[in-house]
């Protein structure tokens, strides 16, 4: 079962909502993308992979993704799986809320993205809830009441005092995916990270796969394309973000951004 709506302007808000009797685990691709995304799991089991760190999935969990956070759910067979999902950008909401978007977005990739209902107040569940009034609203009202609610659904996030820990978080897949992340645009080879974490590219390729679900290559061409994309939508040249993020070949960045995003840098 699955209920959608997508608010109307140039900055909409998609509101999901699904539930599955019998989920398929290979139906939940490995992505990231340019907006926030809040989850709330009603009912489901398993584990979220969040940038290397790894999140028990239980009835209550609640999971805020930041822009170009690498993140799949390894979801149990077994059990339903019901969530409410809602995608956003800073431009959705009221201006006034950026600061407490400033505190969301400090820690760094993949610290800080989970939460059980008792970290927060028990209005920020009763909103989330609430939030499926939005299926039976049209045009600019769908839109104002997302605007509102996304508001107070952030700040509460922001000025929440306790997250839930990782479940894994020193396996070398989850200190490699790290380790990547701060030097995203530094264009290290296989056989710079394995020296670095003194094992063999076999083991090293191995382990990240294990536990990140994807490839070195895969991860790192996926992030860098989105950071790219990022940088010409503000302006860059195209060719220069590409050296930016670590491409040293225009072609070969030009081909991975057609196949990610779906177009061309230039129609971008």
């Amino acid at each position: 079962m699955e209920k959608t709506i997508t608010t109307m302007g140039a900055f909409p808000v998609v509101y999901r909502y699904c539930r599955e009797l019998s989920p398929t685990p290979s139906a939940f691709a490995r992505h990231c993308h340019d907006g926030y995304e809040l989850i709330y799991i009603s009912e489901g089991d398993g584990r979220f992979i969040v940038e290397g760190s790894a999140y028990e999935v239980r009835p209550g969990t609640i999971l805020f993704f930041r822009p170009r956070e690498y993140h799949y759910v390894d979801i149990s067979p077994g059990t339903p799986y019901e969530r409410q999902v809602i995608h956003f950008s800073r431009e959705s909401v009221d201006p006034g809320v950026g600061i407490f978007f400033d505190l969301l977005d400090a820690p760094s990739f993949g610290e800080g993205n989970c939460y059980s209902e008792s970290d927060l107040p028990r209005e920020f569940t009763a909103l989330l809830r609430g939030f499926d009034a939005v299926l039976k609203l049209e045009g600019e009202k769908s839109a104002v009441f997302c605007r509102t609610r996304l508001a107070d659904l952030i700040v509460m996030l922001a000025t929440s005092d306790s997250r839930s820990g990782t479940q894994v978080s020193e396996k070398l897949g989850a200190r490699v995916v790290r380790y990547l992340n701060d030097h995203i645009e530094t264009g290290e080879t296989l056989d710079d990270l394995a020296k670095r974490f003194l094992v063999s590219k076999f083991y090293l390729c191995r382990s990240f796969k294990e536990h990140n679900g994807i490839s070195i290559h895969g991860y790192l061409t996926r992030k860098r394309v989105m950071i790219a994309k990022s940088r010409i939508e503000d302006g860059v040249p195209a060719a220069v973000a590409a050296q930016q993020v670590g491409f040293g070949d225009y072609s070969a960045f030009f081909r991975a951004y057609r196949r990610i995003v779906g177009r061309s840098p230039r129609e971008t």
